[in-house]
């Protein structure tokens, strides 16, 4: 169940205002979290990440690679809107706030990370590790 408190299955006519007690007056107070949706497929060389990020722009995101991990961070700003005359909302629901992603990708040559934004996607194409490099260490633990 996603929501605290259950919508009718008899509501023939939805509230225009929407049911507030439901989602917004909670998600307000505990925040509703969205992480955006990400494809990662492996090719023969490297690791292709595919990062749905609709109505962002290039300047609002941030992409690290730092000890191993690929961080993806955003940040969206509401928009401050000047108060209508002849009008007010009555509904918000376009969310704004920041997320942070990361992947665990080992050690990599960072300098051939590459990335692009078009049309809401991040693409960023992520060298796969050497095979030397993909060969785990392992080391016996004794248990006394």
């Amino acid at each position: 169940m996603s929501t605290l408190f259950p919508r009718r299955r008899t509501e023939l006519f939805p509230s225009l205002l929407g049911s507030g007690l439901e989602t917004d007056f909670f998600n307000k107070f505990f925040g509703e979290t969205h992480f955006p949706q990400v494809d990662i497929k492996e090719k023969e060389n490297h690791y292709e990440f595919m990062v749905d990020l609709p109505g962002f722009t290039k300047e609002d995101i941030d992409v690290e690679y730092k000890d191993g991990y690929l961080e993806i961070r955003g940040k969206k700003e509401q928009m401050k809107e000047a108060e209508e005359q002849d009008g007010r909302f009555i509904r918000k629901e376009r969310s704004y706030g920041s997320f942070r992603r990361s992947f665990y990708i080992g050690e990599i040559e960072q300098e051939n990370i590459s990335g692009s934004f078009k049309e809401g996607v991040l693409m960023l194409q992520v060298p796969r590790p050497k095979e030397e490099e993909k060969q785990e260490k392992s080391h016996r633990i004794m248990i006394e």
